[in-house]
């Protein structure tokens, strides 16, 4: 009896797809875990898809392998994203492919894009006509249209057939209900909470709002605070498992910041820039409500943060970017919060006047940190002769994938150690990095002795085997919380180096109005520094933000 029962499962198609599901769960346990939700609705909405799918084929020997492609490759996309970025996608994030195509060495995306023809042209080499394949996939069509034109009902039937719906946690979300059906839900929530967006804009429910008691230039001590975003940057000491002998900083470094060396918790890993940038320079942290990343859903309305607090304040905000000005929105998104000045790198926006240029020689086409410092300190030097009261935003891009030394900077000092070849470049990129932090800081420091200076990183680099890699090679211990999600950031108040042992990236924010205000910012306005710390009670503030930034 059971033989025959085998026998038939190796002759239907339908259970050996299911099998095969469940054999490939199995192996990618425990990336996400088995449960019985997908019984419920992602197992059955596959099969009835690769029953779809099956109609559309031509009938050769092969059709039941060539039906599965469009649903393999969904899968391995998104334990692939998972993998890397250590974060469920969403399908928001095909707003994303241009940017990682324009970071993304030519070679590698030429590789993906043949991979990609490789699996698809037996598909559209067999696809055909199908009166019934369009009958039967009409349902189908419903079911994929209806999160973006009825979310609420949409959301409805998901909840009702799911076991439990876990908003906060995306990835227990997708163990509980599926990959495909999950990722339709978070556009359905996405875009009901766009056509709900329109209830938070009024800026009077706003907590955040600076109390008119604060407004005013006497009111600011009028010091300067210079903000620097350290693309990538990585503490390398905490990679305790690393070969020897390896010098992972500059001896500048370390002697300069000592053991003044917090951490900040960022909202990401492996990736998007902009939501750490979000959150230093709003005050709240990156929920995702509304896009996946923040930026994507400002239009350049101005919003409420900190360019336009220190505004009230006397300040001229100026943020300087050494890649490109459509990169995550940057320049709407600058608009929005607020700056004064914006500038980009010559090379990318030639129209636009910027002071940053990193080279016509250079073999990176990222901005080398030295070189970017350097400019920025006469740019400094500049403004300091103005005796207006400014906060100098520096994002730097060097550190960011694929991680190449560039000709602006020195030789490889560990060529031949084995390590990854992403770590390998990180590990030789270090040294010259925190050379370059350690000088920049020092001359700041001479020029600006009385102001504020915070330097931040904005996530861990991404590395092909993913946190997996980091826990490899020992990046902090298994029992430390957001373990992967802790940056090193540093202080720097009047010359003196301050040191916080565990800080959030949205409270970076309230650091910078504390000290301009002489403290008197968290007297009327009881902030929080500690951690671990409820976010959601930042949730209504993130709305109102969003909502203004959005009109």
């Amino acid at each position: 009896m059971t033989l025959i029962w085998i026998k038939r499962i190796l002759y239907n198609r339908y259970a050996l797809f299911v099998v095969f599901l469940y054999l490939y769960l199995w192996i990618a346990h425990p990336l996400l875990e088995i449960t019985k939700g997908l019984l419920r609705m992602e197992v059955p909405f596959l099969l009835y898809l690769y029953y779809c799918l099956n109609l559309w084929i031509k009938q050769t020997k092969w059709q039941a392998v060539i039906a599965a492609i469009p649903l393999a490759l969904l899968y391995l996309i998104h334990d692939y994203y998972f993998l890397r970025f250590f974060r469920i996608a969403k399908i928001n994030d095909l707003h994303q492919i241009p940017e990682l195509i324009a970071v993304t060495d030519v070679s590698i995306v030429l590789m993906v894009m043949g991979l990609l023809l490789v699996f698809l042209y037996p598909l559209l080499k067999n696809i055909r006509y199908s009166t019934k394949g369009l009958v039967w996939s009409i349902p189908a069509l419903f079911v994929f249209v209806a999160p973006f034109y009825d979310p609420s009902g949409f959301i409805k039937v998901y909840s009702w057939l799911s076991i439990e719906v876990i908003y906060y946690a995306p990835a227990v979300n997708v163990e509980y209900n599926g990959r495909i059906v999950t990722a339709l839900y978070n556009e359905a929530k996405r875009n009901e909470i766009l056509q709900n967006i329109v209830q938070y804009r009024d800026i009077h429910k706003l907590s955040l709002q600076l109390p008119k008691a604060l407004e005013g230039e006497e009111k600011a001590n009028g010091r300067n605070i210079h903000l620097i975003l350290l693309e990538g940057f990585v503490d390398l000491t905490l990679l305790t498992k690393l070969p020897e002998p390896i010098h992972t900083v500059h001896p500048e470094f370390a002697k300069l910041f000592g053991k003044n060396q917090g951490f900040s918790v960022s909202p990401v890993f492996g990736g998007y820039t902009a939501q750490a940038e979000f959150e230093v320079l709003c005050g709240v942290p990156a929920f995702q409500e509304f896009d996946v990343i923040e930026y994507n859903a400002f239009t350049g309305s101005p919003t409420y943060c900190l360019p336009t607090i220190l505004k009230k304040l006397g300040y001229k905000s100026i943020a300087s970017q050494g890649f490109k000005p459509d990169f995550f929105n940057g320049l709407i998104a600058y608009r929005g919060l607020g700056f004064d000045e914006i500038y980009f790198a010559k090379e990318y926006a030639p129209t636009r006047e910027s002071y940053l240029s990193k080279g016509e020689e250079t073999d990176n086409k990222y901005f080398a940190d030295s070189l970017l410092f350097e400019q920025n300190l006469s740019f400094v030097k500049q403004r300091l002769a103005e005796k207006k009261p400014f906060l100098n935003f520096v994002e730097t891009v060097y550190g960011h994938v694929p991680f190449e030394m560039g000709n602006r900077v020195g030789p490889e000092l560990y060529p031949n150690i084995d390590l990854p070849w992403d770590l390998k470049r990180i590990v030789n990129q270090n040294m010259y990095r925190t050379q370059a932090v350690a000088d920049y800081v020092q001359k700041l420091m001479l020029l600006d002795p009385y102001s504020l200076i915070v330097l931040f990183s904005d996530h861990l680099p991404p590395l092909e085997g993913g946190t997996g890699m980091y826990a490899k090679y020992g990046y902090l211990t298994e029992d430390v919380p957001d373990r992967f999600y802790k940056n090193r950031f540093f202080v720097i108040r009047d010359g003196k180096f301050e040191k916080y042992d565990i800080f959030y990236h949205f409270n970076i924010y309230r650091l910078i109005l504390d000290y301009v205000t002489n403290h008197e910012y968290c007297k009327n306005m009881s902030c929080k520094f500690n951690y671990p710390l409820d976010k959601e009670g930042f949730r209504d503030d993130y709305r109102i933000i969003m909502g203004l930034a959005s009109q």
